[in-house]
């Protein structure tokens, strides 16, 4: 089984931007796209944001439905924040229909 270590994809152990979390998702697709099995290692970051997790973790979910099975995470036991973060684009990825409810009361708070 790959371990990806973000770390080393970024460059950075800052995983707070869209455009890194873009860069982790293709490279796990590669390996999750051959049906082989990784582990998506957080180990030596200082700092994850939701729109990495969304980029990454969340669009693997939303591009391969057989993520699940082929995807596993180390790094996260110590961070509760973090895991939450991972859990969160997990369920949007897999619940659309959140994104839409979460859209519509983003909308109706601006136009208040």
């Amino acid at each position: 089984m790959a371990v990806l270590k973000i770390i080393d994809i970024i460059n950075t152990p800052n995983a707070i931007l869209h455009s890194f979390g873009l860069k982790v998702f293709e490279v796990a697709s590669e390996s999750i796209s051959r049906n082989q099995s990784i582990v998506i290692s957080f180990q030596g970051l200082k700092n994850i944001t939701s729109a990495f997790c969304n980029a990454s973790i969340g669009k693997l979910y939303l591009s391969f439905p057989n993520t699940s099975e082929l995807l596993f995470f180390d790094g996260l036991e110590d961070n509760p924040i973090w895991h939450e973060k991972v859990q969160s684009s997990i369920e949007l990825a897999l619940n659309p229909e959140k994104i839409e409810q979460q859209n519509q009361a983003i909308s109706d708070l601006l136009c208040s």
